[in-house]
């Protein structure tokens, strides 16, 4: 196995301080630019009343994926936020290990395509996301006041 980039120690680092996907208990597998890997165990309290996972948290583990595959290609301040989220159902999760596969369609100056498959622990696709982001100016983007 390789050395782990300056970057990747970065980007795990910011992945540990993000609160909201870390209460819902999502690991951060692989990055790279592009694209990375996200998984969760599947918990009662991740589950709707029917016992499967409730279509929000697999959209939140999406759209968390997502967000790291592009940050694994981004300028280090890049700042984004998503517009727009499309996301497929296709089988129940009721138990084990989910993993959300994120791959950047189309990474741009200001907008940001990506897709991203959510396998449930025998490697059956359960989900797709289709995302659009919009990358945000920075404050070194702005023009000077006068």
């Amino acid at each position: 196995m390789g050395t782990i980039s300056d970057k990747e120690m970065a980007i795990r680092a910011k992945f540990e301080i993000n609160h909201f996907p870390r209460m819902l208990g999502f690991a951060l597998d692989s990055i790279e630019p592009g694209r990375a890997v996200l998984s969760v165990e599947v918990r009662t309290d991740l589950t709707q009343l029917q016992g499967v996972m409730h279509g929000g948290a697999i959209a939140s583990l999406i759209d968390t994926a997502v967000a790291f595959a592009i940050v694994g290609g981004s300028e280090p301040r890049a700042r984004f936020t998503t517009v727009e989220m499309k996301v497929n159902y296709l089988r129940p999760i009721s138990e084990g290990r989910v993993t959300a596969d994120a791959r950047l369609i189309r990474d741009g100056r200001r907008i940001v395509v990506a897709e991203c498959d959510v396998h449930d622990s025998q490697g059956r696709l359960a989900a797709k996301g289709l995302l659009t982001y919009i990358r945000l100016e920075t404050s070194s983007e702005k023009e000077p006041d006068e």
